[in-house]
């Protein structure tokens, strides 16, 4: 397989007074999920300044932003011009050149002023042979069941299906080796989905959702999927981001 290019933006800086442009593609990368079923609307701050154009509502995400190497001190902080609040505050995150990665901000909110919990997973961008997409799924709904994620491959007849079992929410404080696993991809046939959220060991759907992989008439595409809600008044769903192309 080869390693996904071109999420890494090539970028232009002008300095001095003179003005010499300089070109480097030393980049790493970062997007954010907003996965809080408390529904609180933030922007990403880098280096104390907005990196967001428009805020991220609940379920919505940033898209790759590119960052400079190196350690950045980053903010998730509400939209609220007169006193913002920091709902995750990571003041020495290291960013490694041509690497990507996916922040997911999780848990609700205790109080206004209070904090959410974050995770930041490794994304891995391999392209998928050609035949597969890649997938991966983050249980983050605070108080769903253990939950078997069975994927129903739509555009075949009869349809299949793929099962990741026995998945629960990953707690307040994940540790490292669950980060691990949580950030690797797993290759599937490729096709559209329906994405079902079972009670484990059941056939009682709890959650779906469409998995739409068509680009250009082709299937493809590198996925997250989570599930979020069960707080708040908000109930289960699952979210989707894709990450290529």
């Amino acid at each position: 397989m080869k390693k996904l290019a071109g999420l890494i933006l090539i970028a232009a800086a002008v300095a001095g007074c003179g003005k010499t442009i300089t070109y480097s593609n030393d980049y790493s990368a970062a997007t954010v999920i907003n996965a809080s079923p408390s529904s609180p609307i933030f922007n990403v701050i880098v280096d104390n300044i907005n990196q967001t154009g428009a805020s991220l509502v609940y379920k919505g995400s940033s898209g790759y932003l590119n960052l400079r190497p190196g350690a950045r001190n980053i903010i998730f902080q509400s939209n609220n011009p007169v006193l913002p609040v920091n709902y995750v505050s990571l003041p020495a995150e290291n960013f490694v050149t041509n690497t990507a990665s996916t922040f997911v901000v999780y848990d609700t909110l205790l109080t206004p002023t209070g904090t959410l919990r974050s995770i930041r997973l490794s994304d891995t961008l391999n392209v998928p042979p050609s035949g597969y997409i890649s997938i991966r799924y983050i249980p983050v709904a605070p108080k769903a069941v253990a939950s078997d994620i069975t994927f129903l491959r739509t555009t075949v007849t009869p349809n299949d299906s793929v099962t990741i079992t026995n998945q629960n929410y990953i707690g307040p404080a994940p540790t490292a080796t669950t980060i691990a696993a949580l950030s690797r991809f797993i290759q599937i046939p490729a096709g559209n989905y329906t994405i079902k959220q079972k009670a484990a060991g059941t056939q009682t759907v709890l959650a779906s959702a469409p998995l739409t992989t068509t680009v250009g008439g082709i299937y493809k595409g590198i996925f997250t999927i989570y599930s979020t809600g069960t707080a708040q008044g908000q109930p289960l769903v699952l979210g989707t981001i894709r990450h290529y192309p």
